[in-house]
């Protein structure tokens, strides 16, 4: 993530694309979040200045799920440098179909309690976030993972429990 200062201008501008996402309903912690990193990230200001651009909700919606990304990849930053495991080639289907069945078995706890409408009210993520992270192979983040288990009542040991059995 590279350096970037906003002038007084880009931060009003920010301030005022901030308004129109309250405007539309979106959730106040979400809100900061974003504005809190388009004062340092270019690419979270873009963002919202493409929010604030778009013609339709669904434009919208990619958006605010992309901005959702960038936030938890922000919070999930390293304060160090860090190793990271190897994954071979190989494994990866296997890893893919690993995945699947822990988002399929997560989504029905999730049904269980409302639904992904009452999660984004419980964990303050945006409904497009959880929508793509639900219906997505993608490996899932330790801070969604964490929001939708405290959402939940579920315990730490609960949900890592799930994923590797």
């Amino acid at each position: 993530m590279s350096t970037f200062k906003t002038s007084p201008e880009q931060q009003l501008k920010v301030y005022g694309i901030a308004t129109a996402m309250k405007t539309a309903g979106l959730d106040a912690n979400f809100i900061t979040n974003c504005v809190k990193l388009a004062f340092e990230y270019e690419g979270a200001h873009d963002l919202m200045q493409l929010w604030a651009e778009a013609s339709n909700q669904e434009e919208k919606d990619e958006v605010i799920a992309d901005l959702q990304d960038e936030i938890d990849t922000h919070q999930e930053l390293p304060k160090k440098p860090t190793k990271k495991p190897y994954v071979k080639f190989d494994d990866l289907d296997a890893i893919a179909k690993n995945i699947e069945g822990y988002k399929r078995n997560l989504r029905k706890l999730v049904d269980r309690h409302g639904g992904i409408v009452e999660l984004a009210k419980k964990t303050g993520i945006p409904q497009p976030s959880l929508s793509r992270f639900f219906n997505s192979n993608s490996m899932p983040r330790r801070t969604t993972i964490y929001k939708i288990a405290e959402a939940l009542g579920l315990s730490e040991k609960d949900i890592i429990t799930d994923w590797v059995a």
